[in-house]
């Protein structure tokens, strides 16, 4: 318990008066009052240490709260982990490391005051820069998701040189409200708001608002699925395993609420959110649906749901792997979305498609420099989630029922160079795809990250990739993608 100097002065006045009353220099009815008297001052003075720790208890639980989403959303968006800016963590804890910043990272991004009274906004992003050569055609050709059926005669080799994982991130520090501390976030990207389109433009990833405490967090707005939310680390996070075994991780509206309670050891956290069936991000590639088809949603929101337990936390004195020590969780979603075949202005034959999904994942961090995770799902219609190699309705208005996984082995040779080699797969029941449609994707990776400065990542990545058509066969290629990033 800390005292500051001012309750240590009324402390020194309450024991003198106790001395004199030991003394005998009071009369007893006169030591009575007094005692009571002090006591009831001890109590209050009790009460406000107990009130001052409860609230440093919650702002220390507010700045790792933080330090676990800007975490979460950096390395979704395909940013390096210090690319977002982090609140700074109480002076007793040691500074967070992420999974391409060296441990002493350089001061935080700028801050700058709103014009309402008790709000900042935190400034960051990174300008980063690939450069992507394959051995086939691949969708889009600068972030591949799948490989394309060849052409006979032409050469199927392509490269890319692409700035669209560049990103500006926008942290709104709030006011705090009983033992609720407000803010939200912006994440924009560099390109148009479909990851299969290859385009650029200005999209918000992240725009949400929350409220957090202790405990409890309360977010609307776009954010990341409560779905299958584990990713694997690669060069390529934009296409990250997506129709190669990993759901979730797409973008979409929703209500959420989460809720984290200490467990012994570890912790649990039990999130759930009420979130749009269509993802905003993302659009079926043309040869999982038939021309002039749309969809929308029911009137309903899908139903998200994941709980995790965790023991340890990133960023622990001496340990090189910026993961918990341990975690496992269990997601699921459930809904519906509606769909028409359109000719002309008419909508003919409309019909709904029950979604619907489980997932499993885990990692596990072995000593200070080995760590190792997955996931594995099940699950119709998921196309809309990055699953079901992107496919929702199959034949005969059928929803596609899918199966996948991935797995990843993580090195740090050093706390600024690390390694990580992965496999992922999903696979769609053929007796559901149409002709043309996709049987399975297949992706393989190994990378190499290095920093040589808190701002800079240096990276190269070669991955294999197969994807089965429907009546097409199986077409395979490799590519190597060269990154760069300066972080702000």
């Amino acid at each position: 318990m800390t005292i500051r100097p001012r309750q240590a002065l009324r402390l020194a006045g309450l024991a003198t008066c106790m001395l004199g009353l030991t003394s005998g220099s009071l009369p007893a009815a006169d030591a009575t009052t007094e005692i009571a008297d002090l006591r009831a001052r001890l109590q209050a003075q009790r009460q406000q240490l107990d009130e001052q720790q409860r609230q440093l208890r919650a702002q220390e639980a507010r700045l790792r709260e933080q330090e676990r989403l800007l975490d979460e959303l950096a390395a979704r968006a395909g940013v390096s982990g210090a690319a977002a800016p982090a609140a700074a963590p109480p002076a007793s804890a040691p500074p967070p490391r992420t999974a391409s910043a060296p441990p002493d990272p350089a001061p935080g991004p700028p801050v700058v005051t709103g014009r309402f009274d008790g709000i900042q906004i935190r400034i960051g992003g990174a300008l980063r820069t690939t450069v992507t050569t394959t051995t086939a055609r691949m969708q889009p050709d600068s972030t591949p998701f799948f490989v394309l059926p060849g052409i006979n005669g032409v050469s199927d080799g392509t490269s890319r040189i692409d700035a669209r994982l560049s990103s500006l991130f926008f942290s709104i520090d709030g006011a705090q409200l009983g033992d609720y501390k407000l803010g939200g976030s912006i994440f924009g990207y560099l390109f148009d708001g479909d990851l299969l389109s290859g385009k650029y433009g200005f999209y918000p990833g992240f725009a949400f608002v929350e409220a957090t405490s202790e405990r409890w967090r309360h977010a609307a707005g776009l954010q990341m699925d409560v779905f299958s939310p584990l990713m694997p680390t690669m060069v390529d996070r934009m296409s990250a395993f997506a129709g190669s075994g990993n759901p979730g991780n797409s973008f979409r509206p929703q209500l959420r609420t989460e809720y984290t309670v200490p467990a012994g050891s570890g912790r649990w956290q039990l999130q759930a959110a009420l979130a749009d069936p269509v993802a905003s991000n993302f659009k079926a590639p043309a040869n999982a649906g038939a021309p002039g088809r749309y969809t929308e949603n029911t009137g309903l929101p899908n139903i998200e749901a994941r709980v995790a337990w965790t023991r340890g936390r990133p960023g622990e004195e001496g340990i090189w792997v910026p993961w918990p020590e341990m975690s496992v969780g269990l997601s699921a979603v459930t809904g519906r979305m509606r769909s028409f075949d359109v000719v002309g202005l008419s909508a003919i034959n409309a019909w709904e498609t029950r979604i619907g999904g489980v997932a499993l994942e885990g990692s596990w961090r072995v000593g200070s420099q080995l760590g190792l995770q997955g996931e594995i799902y099940t699950g119709r219609a998921l196309g809309q989630y990055l699953a079901s190699v992107f496919q929702t309705i199959g034949t005969n208005r059928q929803p596609v029922p899918s199966r996948g996984g991935w797995g990843e082995l993580a090195w740090w040779w050093t706390p600024t160079v690390h390694s990580h080699t992965g496999y992922g797969i999903d696979r769609a029941d053929s007796e559901y795809v149409p002709a043309g449609g996709f049987l399975s994707n297949q992706t393989a990776f190994m990378n190499l990250f290095w920093d040589p400065s808190p701002r800079t990542t240096l990276a190269v990545e070669g991955t294999w990739r197969r994807t089965a058509y429907q009546g097409l066969g199986a077409h395979s290629g490799l590519a190597l993608m060269l990154s760069s990033e300066l972080r702000f």
